[in-house]
Parts: C-alpha cells; structure tokens; sequence
C-alpha cells in the first residue's frame, strides 16, 4: 500500500508551481529581451563604421569628375582641334613648314674581347701551395 500512496502523492502535485512558472517564465522573457537589446546595441555601433571611408572615396570621384570636365572642355577647345591635327595628322596651316626627323641607325660595333686573364701558375712555386696547405695562411713572402 505504500507504493500505492507515493504513486498517488506523485500524480497529485505537479511539478512547477504556478509561481514557479510566472517567474521562469519572466526569466526567458528577460532574457529574450536582454539578448535583443545587445543584438541592436551591435548593429548600432556597425552603422558608422564605413562612413570615413565612403566619404573618402566620394571626395576622390569628386576631384576625378572636376578632371575629366577639364579634359572634356579641352578635347572640345579649338586648341585641342588644331595641335591633334598638327601633331597626329600631319596637317600644317597655311605658311608654316612640316619638319620631320628622319632617325638613321647606326649599327652597333661588336664589344672589345675581354682582357685576358692573369694565370696564377706562372708566378706560383711549390712551397708556396704547401704553405698554403699547412698553415691557411697567405705565403709569408713573395
């Protein structure tokens, strides 16, 4: 009868409280919240992070759009019209004369020979090499 006791006394009492339960569940609530405030706390300090060096880039296609109008008003210039005709055409105004240098090659000389080199046997005697050998010195005298 015993067993039969605990087996009822188990099926009676629940196991979570209904205070147990409210404070758990203020628990993964909190900590629900808390994770999602970290979350948006990372994601705000992402959001100027890039912003320096866009504006550097933005400054540097600037001063290139500035260059390329420069160049787009001097390709159009009359100036422009007449030095690219002079220079790359070949065509030359009234009056004025077209000088062109004439390049003449020259055909290379062939290089000198190499000086010979000196042959050490002819000043070497064989004491000399010996001493050498023995001592791993250079010879005491000429």
């Amino acid at each position: 009868m015993s067993s039969e006791r605990f087996r009822q006394r188990i099926r009676q009492r629940p196991l979570l409280t209904l205070p147990q339960i409210i404070v758990l569940l203020i628990l993964l609530a909190a900590l629900f919240i808390a994770l999602d405030l970290n979350q948006r706390e990372q994601a705000g300090q992402l959001i100027g992070v890039g912003e320096e060096a866009l504006q550097g880039e933005i400054n540097a296609e600037m001063t290139r759009q500035v260059e390329l109008k420069a160049t787009l008003d001097y390709v159009s210039s009359d100036d422009y019209v007449a030095a690219y005709a002079r220079d790359e055409g070949g065509q030359v105004q009234p009056g004025e004369k077209r000088i062109v240098p004439l390049l003449v090659e020259a055909t290379p000389e062939p290089p000198p020979p190499p000086p010979a080199t000196p042959d050490p046997a002819l000043d070497a005697h064989p004491w000399q090499a010996w001493w050498h050998l023995l001592t791993d010195a250079e010879r005491p005298f000429p």
